[in-house]
């Protein structure tokens, strides 16, 4: 799995670097990673309700990251810092 593009990677880097603790596009990169990979996330599917694609969240209420994914798992969307009530407003779009 990875970004879809440079930089599309870059984009989001900028957009949430900061928010999520990262100084450098490569220790963003791995965070998003660090969230698939843990053992104490939430998964679950929902539907974008700008593009209207099917997207996968793992989110992890410990530390309020979350790492968004396309649902085939090929690409990498988005990773950032929220809170659990956007996270409950996400998986209410998959009702």
């Amino acid at each position: 799995m990875d970004w879809q593009s440079p930089r599309h990677l870059a984009t989001h880097f900028r957009d949430h670097g900061r928010e999520v603790g990262a100084a450098t596009v490569e220790a963003y990169d791995a965070s998003a990673r660090a969230i698939i990979a843990a053992d104490d996330t939430i998964t679950f599917s929902y539907e974008d309700e700008t593009t209207f694609e099917r997207r996968v969240g793992v989110y992890q209420p410990t530390t309020g990251l979350l790492t968004i994914m396309s649902d085939d798992d090929r690409w990498i969307i988005s990773h950032m810092r929220c809170d659990s009530i956007y996270v409950n407003d996400l998986m209410r779009r998959d009702d």
